[in-house]
């Protein structure tokens, strides 16, 4: 014997209602905002990244060479420290993801000099 159950469109979006909330309940931690220790603000607490002591030699080693960051390749030009201080936001991006310098240039960048960009973008990129 077949029985079909008859639920009304509204008791339908009752019951999606409850389930969604549920899942979003169920998914949200018990601890509260207060409980949750501080982000961690230290990181770049003792950086005294300079753009001339520290970038500029980075950038020069690694990005502004032959067929990349200079005049005359359409990119910005990492000699000039103006460019380097304009487009901080996105050198810190992309050496922090690892994109740049591309590995097909040979270049790459340690863990301290991904640091020192890291500290002085998030420093202001002064022309310090």
């Amino acid at each position: 014997m077949q029985t079909n159950i008859s639920i009304p469109k509204h008791q339908w979006a009752i019951l999606a209602s409850f389930a969604a909330l549920l899942l979003i309940s169920i998914s949200c931690s018990s601890e509260s905002e207060d409980q949750l220790p501080p982000p961690s603000t230290a990181r770049c607490e003792d950086s005294d990244a300079s753009l001339s002591a520290d970038i500029i030699p980075i950038l020069q080693q690694n990005c502004a060479v032959s067929g990349c960051h200079v005049a005359g390749t359409g990119r910005a030009d990492f000699t000039v420290a103006d460019n380097i201080i304009q487009f901080a936001s996105a050198i810190r991006a992309n050496t922090q993801s690892g994109t740049m310098p591309p590995s097909s240039s040979g270049k790459s960048l340690s863990a301290e000099q991904k640091e020192l960009i890291f500290c002085w973008v998030n420093g202001g990129a002064k022309d310090n």
